[in-house]
């Protein structure tokens, strides 16, 4: 999930924001509409495979165990951030079209690109935990 988000937060949007703003606006909201449809599978999907990580907590042992646990619960943050901030915000974007955009609409996209920016930089440090742990010894 790192990865994606990453990707969002370093190509996608700051290639969107060099296109004329009708351009802008359509892909924009294609992508919004395209991950709105996709994250949730893969964010839940990157976390239970995180918890199997710590399942059965014989394979990690003290410190490789704990780091794997933080990263656990930075993952289950992101997805409970996700929920409160970005997705209501995305959820709006979806619906935007060049000749409709909300006056508003480069806030709605400042905030969005902040929590994204909040998310991405949480699940960086958490695939970096759950690295280390794995080559903890």
């Amino acid at each position: 999930m790192c990865g994606s988000e990453l990707n969002v937060a370093a190509f996608a949007h700051p290639t969107f924001n060099r296109q004329e703003q009708e351009t802008h606006i359509r892909l924009r909201s294609s992508l919004a509409g395209l991950l709105g449809r996709v994250m949730p599978f893969w964010m839940v999907g990157s976390t239970i495979l995180n918890l199997l990580l710590l399942l059965p907590p014989a394979h990690l042992a003290g410190a490789s165990w704990t780091l794997a646990a933080v990263a656990f619960a930075i993952q289950v943050a992101a997805v409970l951030f996700s929920l409160a901030g970005p997705v209501p915000i995305n959820n709006r974007i979806v619906k935007w079209r060049p000749e409709s955009v909300p006056g508003d609409w480069k806030d709605q996209e400042g905030r969005w690109d902040l929590y994204h920016g909040l998310r991405t930089s949480g699940l960086i440090l958490a695939f970096a935990l759950l690295v280390l742990s794995v080559g903890y010894h």
